[in-house]
């Protein structure tokens, strides 16, 4: 379940920024979108210039709009993980405004990838094609390769690992409630890959009509949608479905935590914040380009 690996950094923090150290997954924000990566199509001087004339633009606005609520949205979260117990439904808003952010966020990034997209030539257009085709190939081969217990074996380490980095060590009844809860989940993982290749799709398919600033407009336009806004009813609900039982998850592990653990939770979630803190505003800088 990729799009519920997330969730876990949303328990706290509702930021996709807090799965590594802070400091570098912050100067390095490029890494959340596809057009930012420079592996994807090599760039000349001038495409790196603008590249890292948007990406510093980006990083300030993103320090100035939101690195001072994320601070605030931890604390918040902090004075509700101080309870002996809480419930899934307390969690939710702590997520609701993580996806929120994101979501802004995103769309932010698309509209800066249209004018670095506007300049490819039709040999890096191919290269990013083929790039696209590449990692496509190699999520179907992580995620859907395997027998149907490996996979959710791995599905059940990934959890996990993301629990062990806010809680520590989980004990046996804690790794039974994820067991429990890769069981639950219904199967959503190849209308995911679906609907990023329909999207990465959608970003070739605007580069096609790039000499026609309207119709690319338009299409660039369309992107800004989450790559599951077009997906079928069904696969929508289940979505929701895992969704609600990710929050149940972590209302249950957190319940049954050791006093330990719930320091460790509470001493993550307090480095977090001073590190956010500190960085809001000092000034994003961008590395030079290669």
């Amino acid at each position: 379940m990729i799009a519920h690996a997330r969730l876990l950094i949303l328990l706290c923090s509702a930021l996709l920024l807090a799965g590594c150290g802070v400091r570098f997954a912050y100067s390095q924000l490029d890494w959340l979108v596809p057009w930012y990566l420079r592996d994807y199509v090599s760039f000349d001087a001038g495409q790196r210039s603008l590249l890292d004339q948007r990406l510093a633009a980006r990083l300030d606005w993103h320090c100035r709009a939101h690195l001072p609520d994320y601070v605030g949205l931890l604390r918040e979260a902090r004075d509700t993980l101080q309870r002996e117990r809480i419930a899934a439904h307390e969690l939710e808003p702590f997520l609701r405004q993580g996806e929120a952010w994101w979501d802004e966020l995103r769309s932010e990034l698309v509209d800066d990838a249209g004018v670095l997209l506007a300049g490819l030539s039709d040999e890096q257009v191919a290269e990013l094609a083929a790039a696209f085709a590449r990692r496509d190939r190699d999520a179907r081969k992580e995620f859907l390769d395997g027998s149907t217990e490996a996979r959710r074996a791995a599905q059940v380490e990934r959890m996990e690992k993301r629990l062990r980095n806010w809680f520590g060590r989980l004990d046996d009844g804690q790794r039974a409630l994820v067991a429990a809860w890769s069981d639950a989940l219904q199967p959503t993982t190849e209308q995911w890959l679906e609907n990023r290749r329909q999207w990465q799709q959608g970003v070739i398919d605007a580069l096609r009509v790039r000499d026609d600033p309207q119709q690319f407009a338009a299409r660039i336009a369309a992107l800004r949608a989450p790559p599951d806004a077009t997906a079928p009813a069904a696969h929508r609900a289940q979505v929701a479905h895992n969704r609600q039982l990710t929050l149940q998850l972590l209302a249950d592990v957190f319940n049954a935590a050791s006093p330990t653990q719930r320091e460790r939770l509470l001493a993550e979630i307090d480095g977090l914040a001073a590190q956010f803190d500190t960085l809001a505003c000092a000034g994003p800088r961008v590395a030079a380009a290669d």
